[in-house]
C-alpha cells in the first residue's frame, strides 16, 4: 500500500525548514536564518534524469528577457542565491509537485549547484540512484 505523504505550499514548506521568504507569495528561494544554508523550491516536472543522478534548472538568463515588477525582483532573488550557493558548495532544496506549489513535508535534498556558462543547475541524487527506483531517488515519484 502506497503511504499517503503530507504536502505543504510553497512557502510553508520554506517556513517548515526555517526559511523566512522576502517575498512569501512568489519568492523559489530563501536563506535560512540559523546557519546561512541556501534553500530552493524547484518544480518536479523540470528535473532531468540520468545516470550521474538529477539536474534541475535554478535559474536561466532566458527567464529574464520579459520580466517586470515582481518577476523581475523574483528572478534578481534567485540570482543571487545561486550565487550564494555556489560559493557555500552546497544548499537544499525540495521538490514542487501539481501545480508547482505543493511540497512534500519530509522531502529535502542536497544540492550541489554548479555554474554552466551563465546558467545555474542544481544536482543531486548520483548515489542514491544506486539503491532506489530511478524515480524515488530524485524524488520525481509523482511524473510516472
Amino acid at each position: 500500500m502506497a503511504q499517503i505523504l503530507p504536502m505543504l505550499t510553497r512557502a510553508r514548506a520554506f517556513y517548515s525548514r526555517g526559511v523566512l521568504l522576502s517575498l512569501p507569495a512568489h519568492s523559489r528561494s530563501g536563506v535560512r536564518d540559523d546557519d546561512g544554508m541556501v534553500v530552493f523550491a524547484m518544480p518536479a516536472a523540470a528535473v532531468r534524469i540520468d545516470e550521474r543522478g538529477c539536474l534541475c534548472p535554478l535559474w536561466l538568463p532566458a527567464d529574464r528577457a520579459d520580466e517586470e515588477g515582481v518577476d523581475r525582483a523574483i528572478s534578481e532573488e534567485m540570482l543571487e542565491h545561486c550565487r550564494l550557493a555556489v560559493h557555500h558548495g552546497l544548499a537544499e532544496g525540495f521538490l514542487l509537485y501539481g501545480d508547482t506549489s505543493l511540497a512534500r513535508a519530509s522531502e529535502l535534498l542536497a544540492l550541489h549547484v554548479i555554474k554552466t556558462g551563465t546558467e545555474y543547475w542544481a544536482k543531486w541524487g548520483a548515489a542514491a540512484l544506486a539503491e532506489l527506483p530511478r524515480r524515488q531517488a530524485c524524488g520525481a515519484s509523482e511524473r510516472v
